[in-house]
Formats: C-alpha cells, sequence, structure tokens
C-alpha cells in the first residue's frame, strides 16, 4: 500500500437529503415545537463520509443511487461542489431519493426520522470495473448488492475494506461483516449484529466471521476494537462542548478510511478517527464543515488521549 498520498477512495452506500431543524430541547410530549434554526443538507452514510474524506485530502468516488427527482438534483450539486466525484451516483428514472428529517437540541443530540425512497432498490447492479484504481474501498448496508459486490471485489484485488456498520437487518450486517476487513459499528449496529451479545462477544464474533479488525463507536465514550486473539482495546473520546452531533460517526469513518489507506497503527488510527469526530462535534452545519486534516493533526499534537 502506498504510503504517501494522494489516497483514493471509494464508497459505496446511502446519499440522502437532510432537513435539518435546531430546536432547544427535546419535547417530552408530542407538541409544535419552533425550530431556532433550519438547513437543508446532504446527509446520508456513504455521501457524509464521502464529503468528510475529501476535506480530510482524498479522492473519493461515491457510488449508490438517487432518484431523478428535485433531492437527487440537490444532492448531485452539493456533494460536487463538496469535491466528489459522482459520476457513479445512479440517477434512478421515476425513484424517489431518500429524505430524512433531522432534529437537533441545544447539547448537539439529535433525532432522525428518513424516509428512504426507493431509488437505492431499484438500482441496477454495481460494475464493480469502476472500482479500479481506489486504495480503500468503504460500504455501508444501505445498498446490499452493491456493498456486497464491492466488498467482494475488494478482498479478490487486495484492496483494504471497511464495513460502517450502523443499525440493520442482522442478516445484513452478518453478510457483510464476513466480507469486510475492518467491521467499524455504531453500538446500535454492534447490538443488532450479535443480538443479546455483550460488547466483547460482540466484537469477537465479528472476528469470528472473518473481519481482520473489528471496532464499535461509543460516542462520548469512544471507541473499542479488537484483532483475532488480541484484548479488546479502547480510547477514549476527545472532551469537547458538542454543538453538533450528526455526522460525527461518518466522520469518524471517513477518517478511519484515510488512516487505512495511509498503513497507520491501529491507534493511531483510531486516535485520528476521534480526534476528527470531536471537532466535527463541536461545528454545526453537517460534514461540509468538517475538519481538513491539518486540523486534526494539530488536535492531536495537542491533546492526545490514552490508551487503554
Amino acid at each position: 500500500m502506498r504510503t504517501s498520498g494522494p489516497w483514493t477512495l471509494c464508497t459505496v452506500g446511502h446519499a440522502a437529503l437532510d432537513h435539518c431543524f435546531s430546536i432547544a430541547d427535546f419535547p417530552p410530549t408530542p407538541t409544535k415545537t419552533p425550530a431556532r434554526h433550519y438547513q437543508a443538507i446532504s446527509g446520508g452514510m456513504a455521501a457524509n463520509a464521502s464529503i468528510a474524506a475529501v476535506r480530510l485530502g482524498a479522492t473519493v468516488r461515491l457510488h449508490g443511487a438517487i432518484g431523478d427527482d428535485d433531492a437527487g438534483d440537490f444532492l448531485v450539486r452539493r456533494l460536487s461542489e463538496s469535491g466528489v466525484d459522482c459520476r457513479q451516483l445512479q440517477r434512478v428514472a421515476g425513484a424517489a431519493s431518500s429524505v430524512s428529517a433531522v432534529v437537533i437540541d441545544a447539547r448537539g443530540e439529535r433525532q432522525i426520522f428518513n424516509h428512504r425512497g426507493d431509488a437505492l432498490t431499484r438500482a441496477a447492479a454495481l460494475d464493480t470495473g469502476v472500482l479500479a484504481g481506489c486504495d480503500v474501498l468503504m460500504a455501508d448496508p444501505r445498498w446490499m448488492p452493491g456493498a456486497l459486490a464491492a466488498l467482494r471485489w475488494a478482498r479478490q484485488a487486495g484492496v483494504p475494506s471497511l464495513l460502517d456498520g450502523d443499525l440493520s437487518p442482522t442478516q445484513d450486517l452478518q453478510a457483510l461483516t464476513a466480507l469486510a476487513d475492518w467491521a467499524v459499528f455504531s453500538e446500535a449496529g454492534l447490538a443488532a449484529f450479535a443480538p443479546h451479545a455483550t460488547l466483547a462477544d460482540g466484537l469477537g464474533a465479528a472476528l469470528a466471521s472473518g473481519a481482520q479488525l473489528a471496532a464499535v463507536t461509543l460516542g462520548a465514550h469512544g471507541v473499542r476494537w479488537q484483532r483475532p486473539g488480541g484484548p479488546v482495546q479502547s480510547l477514549p473520546a476527545f472532551p469537547v462542548q458538542a454543538v453538533d452531533t450528526n455526522g460525527a460517526g461518518d466522520v469518524f469513518h471517513a477518517a478511519l478510511a484515510m488512516a487505512v489507506a495511509r498503513s497507520l497503527p491501529d491507534e493511531d488510527a483510531m486516535r485520528f478517527g476521534c480526534a476528527a469526530a470531536a471537532l466535527k462535534c463541536q461545528r454545526p452545519g453537517g460534514v461540509a464543515h468538517g475538519p481538513d486534516r491539518a486540523e486534526v493533526e494539530r488536535l492531536l499534537a495537542a491533546q492526545s488521549p490514552a490508551l487503554t
């Protein structure tokens, strides 16, 4: 693997139009709640990670599907303006793009209400030939046929791969984990992958299925990971005053993909991801305002949490 950039990242999966509403507090009962701010931004795991990775210095090609509707027009425009190569982002005739309402409170916590549309279910099969030349492949579970094909291609081609294992059907996560080099779950995603298992047992199950590294992000509690035959290791999150946590996980995954491309040791890779996510949490407005590599390196130089 090349130790110097620029690196090319191929992302496979979900793009969505996010309607973001900022409020003071989540109401305890159903009611009308005034929003202090509204903004339409690009969202979806693969799309968010694509933008974040561009900001961190990668060349990024996004593979997925959206509709030929107004939301799709918005997404192509915003992603392209952010430097993402959208030539392999399918526009499915007559299909609906994925759209979300994202509500963010004054502490930066968010709730997401998503209508996924039908573009991904109606997408043409992924032509894996277009993946040639990438240094790292990252997939999420939202476009299963595309993710399976991409991860199989990466394994056969010897290209390192990373799975963004968010909340999805158990059988989907299990199938993808068996093909990914790095299986990096949200806490809810790991629980869906290995129902009723402890965190440590869930990571062990991911390794047993074929992953070379299994990890779980825990928000303000940092990240834990494990290699086959090794102990579960953990790293605390960087202490920050969160303003907006929306997209922080996607920034973390993008930073990890960049760390894999750079062949960083596991601990350094996790620190790089945690630092990038921490910087994102301090900024409103989605991943378009996420950190660049220089900002992450400055935070790492100033404050590096201890490995435990």
